[in-house]
């Protein structure tokens, strides 16, 4: 009979029990640059199309890089919150920024730019010592919505331009507002020259949005953006300029929000 003696036993050789593999950790990932294609809309640049531009951050800076037509032109910081907001430097004095691009990490970027300039024909800004600038770019996230279609029977109730609501230095107690109706009709009111809508109807209307020659000078360029709730939304780019019949040039944003 074959008998097994208990472990440890005093007839048992002893042997330190070999101790497990330890499992290698995997080495983190090296850091790489963030970047998203934008569209900027200048306030002298006409047509539906704008110009291409991107926003780039390289790994573990502090700081982001908006450039256009691959040149270099703000400076971007984000808040303590990464949520999207952020500071404009550089060429511009001042920004205004909106929405966000949740898919970005580790710094979320925002989805809308509004980037204001020192300018004689602009507002003063209080944000700013009261500075006198102007909107000179609008840039957004992706490319243009070529279907106007979507745009019918929609409102817009929040419009910027010189990086405040408005246009103005003093909130007001109405808002200007854009509406296009199921049959095309544009109107729009605009708090800076009074409460009264100009109301815009085909042709004229759809030129704005659809020809390349615009509204006598004027252009709406429609975009989606997203809120920090994951919402799909569209905004406008109003732009205007001298050179192709309005009476300034000029680059605003109006949401439907």
């Amino acid at each position: 009979m074959l008998s097994l003696a208990a472990c440890g036993g005093d007839d048992s050789p002893s042997s330190p029990a070999s101790a497990p593999a330890s499992a290698s950790t995997p080495a983190a990932p090296p850091p790489v640059a963030q970047s998203q294609i934008f569209t900027a809309v200048r306030d002298t640049d006409a047509g539906l199309n704008g110009v291409p531009a991107l926003m780039t951050w390289q790994p573990k800076a502090a700081t982001g890089t908006l450039s256009i037509n691959s040149v270099d032109y703000a400076t971007l910081t984000p808040d303590a919150a990464n949520d999207g907001a952020m500071t404009v430097s550089g060429t511009p004095t001042l920004g205004v920024t909106l929405g966000v691009i949740t898919a970005q990490q580790p710094v979320v970027f925002p989805g809308i730019i509004q980037a204001c300039e020192p300018d004689a024909s602009g507002q003063s800004n209080p944000q700013a010592a009261n500075q006198v600038l102007k909107s000179k770019v609008v840039a957004i996230a992706g490319s243009p919505i070529k279907d106007v279609s979507l745009l019918l029977g929609t409102t817009f109730p929040t419009y910027y331009e010189n990086c405040l609501r408005d246009g103005l230095p003093t909130p007001q107690t109405q808002h200007s507002v854009l509406t296009i109706d199921g049959a095309a009709n544009l109107s729009i009111t605009d708090v800076r020259k009074g409460t009264t809508p100009t109301v815009i109807s085909p042709p004229a209307s759809l030129n704005e949005t659809e020809s390349a020659g615009g509204n006598n000078g004027d252009w709406i360029i429609p975009f989606l953006y997203k809120t920090p709730d994951g919402v799909r939304h569209i905004a406008l780019v109003q732009h205007g300029t001298i050179a192709g019949g309005n009476t300034r040039d000029f680059v605003g944003v109006w949401l439907d929000q």
